[in-house]
C-alpha cells in the first residue's frame, strides 16, 4: 500500500508545500517544493488544489499535516491574524479541500520546526552541515533529560520545546509543544533598553506594556533602530526592516547594528527563562531564514552574554548546548516527518 503525504507550512505571508509517497516504507517519490504568496483563505485553498493537481490529479493525499504561524486550538480551528480580516479555518475546512478525514492533523508552525528537529535527529544531520555550534560546553555533560528548546526568531517569534519522557515499561516518548511565551512583558535589559522602551511603548496602543516580540521582529529591529537614531539626534534615514538588517549584517551602519544586537539579545533572555524550566540538556537550535541570513552576525553577537547573564543560575545555563539550523526547509521536512511518525 503507498502512502502519499503532504506537508503544509502557512506562513504570514508564503505558504508552502510539499509531497512525498511512500511504499514499503520506503520513500520512493518527494516532489519539489511549492511556495506562494497567500494572504487569504481562499488563496490558500486554490494554492493547495493547484499544487496537488500539479504533482498528480489521480492521487489523493492519505497523510497530511497542516502548520499555520498563529495558535491552533485543539488541532481544529486557527486566526491567521496576519491576512486582512483575521480568517477563520477549521478542520473540516481541509477536508472538503481533499485532506483525508482521519489523517490530518493542524499544528502550529514551531511544531512542525520541533518535528523537523527530531526529523534531523533521526537522520544523524544536527552533526552535519546543516548545523553550527554556536555554544558548546567545555566539559562533559550526563543527564537522563534529553529536552530541546526550537526557537525561531524572524518576521516574527516562534518558541517551542521538546520533551521527551520515559514510559512505564522504559521506553522514550517525545512530544512537541509550541510555546507563547514571546507575549510576556519584557523587563529592560540595561539604561540604554529602557531609553529604548520609553520611546517605543507609546506607539503600542493595545496594551501598556512591551513584550519580547515588541523587539524580536521585523517590526521590532525597525522601532528599535527608529528610537537608537531620535537618541542620538539622528535625521531617520527611511531605511526598510530588511535594509537595516542587511547593514547590520555587513557592518555598514553601527546603529543598525546595535537594533540587531537588541534583538538577539532578547532571544537570549527568552531562551534563559525556558532553559530554566525546562533543562534543554539535547540542545538549544535556533532554526529560520532569519537565522540562516544572520548565522555570521549571530556568532558576533551577544546573544550567548545574555543567555548566560544569570548570577543566581549561570552554572546551570552553562551546561545546555546551543546550535544555528542553516536546513532552509526544517518545517516542511517536519511535516513529512510527523505524516511518517506521528499520525
Amino acid at each position: 500500500m503507498k502512502n502519499f503525504n503532504l506537508a503544509v507550512d502557512v506562513g504570514g505571508t508564503y505558504t508552502r508545500l510539499r509531497a512525498e509517497i511512500i511504499e514499503k516504507e520506503k520513500i520512493v517519490y518527494t516532489s519539489q517544493e511549492y511556495q506562494q504568496k497567500v494572504n487569504s483563505k481562499e488563496e490558500l485553498r486554490s494554492f493547495i488544489r493547484s499544487s496537488l493537481n500539479d504533482i498528480d490529479s489521480d492521487i489523493k493525499p492519505t497523510h497530511c499535516v497542516i502548520g499555520f504561524a498563529g495558535a491552533v486550538i485543539n488541532h481544529n480551528k486557527v486566526d491567521i491574524t496576519n491576512w486582512e480580516n483575521t480568517p477563520t479555518i477549521i478542520l473540516e475546512d481541509l477536508i472538503v479541500w481533499g485532506f483525508p478525514k482521519k489523517k490530518t492533523i493542524m499544528v502550529n508552525d514551531m511544531e512542525l520546526a520541533g518535528y523537523g528537529i527530531l526529523d534531523m535527529e533521526e537522520k544523524d544531520k544536527i552533526k552535519s552541515n546543516q548545523c553550527e555550534i554556536l555554544y558548546k560546553p567545555d566539559f562533559s555533560v550526563k543527564n537522563r533529560i534529553n529536552n530541546k528548546l526550537v526557537i525561531a526568531p524572524g518576521t516574527g517569534f516562534g518558541t517551542a520545546s521538546i520533551i521527551e519522557f520515559t514510559t512505564h515499561s522504559g521506553g522514550k516518548v517525545k512530544d512537541v509543544l509550541s510555546s507563547e511565551i514571546q507575549h510576556i512583558q519584557i523587563p529592560p535589559l540595561d539604561k540604554r533598553h529602557s531609553e529604548i522602551m520609553n520611546i517605543t511603548l507609546p506607539n503600542i496602543h493595545e496594551r501598556s506594556f512591551l513584550n519580547f516580540e515588541d523587539f524580536v521582529s521585523g517590526k521590532g529591529i525597525y522601532e528599535t533602530y527608529k528610537a537608537i537614531l531620535q537618541l542620538e539626534k539622528i535625521e531617520w534615514n527611511k531605511k526598510d526592516v530588511s535594509e537595516i538588517a542587511r547593514s547590520a549584517v555587513k557592518g555598514s551602519d553601527k546603529y543598525a547594528i546595535e537594533a540587531l544586537n537588541i534583538y538577539y539579545r532578547c532571544v537570549g533572555r527568552i531562551i534563559q527563562a525556558m532553559a530554566l524550566t525546562i533543562q534543554p540538556y539535547g540542545g538549544i537550535f535556533l532554526c529560520g531564514a532569519s537565522t540562516i541570513s544572520n548565522a555570521k552576525f549571530i556568532h558576533q553577537s551577544d546573544l550567548m552574554k545574555e543567555f548566560h547573564n544569570c548570577l543566581i543560575r549561570q552554572q546551570f545555563l552553562v551546561q545546555f548546548p546551543v546550535y544555528l539550523i542553516t536546513k532552509p526547509d526544517i518545517n516542511i521536512a517536519g511535516g513529512l516527518w510527523a505524516c511518517r511518525s506521528v499520525i
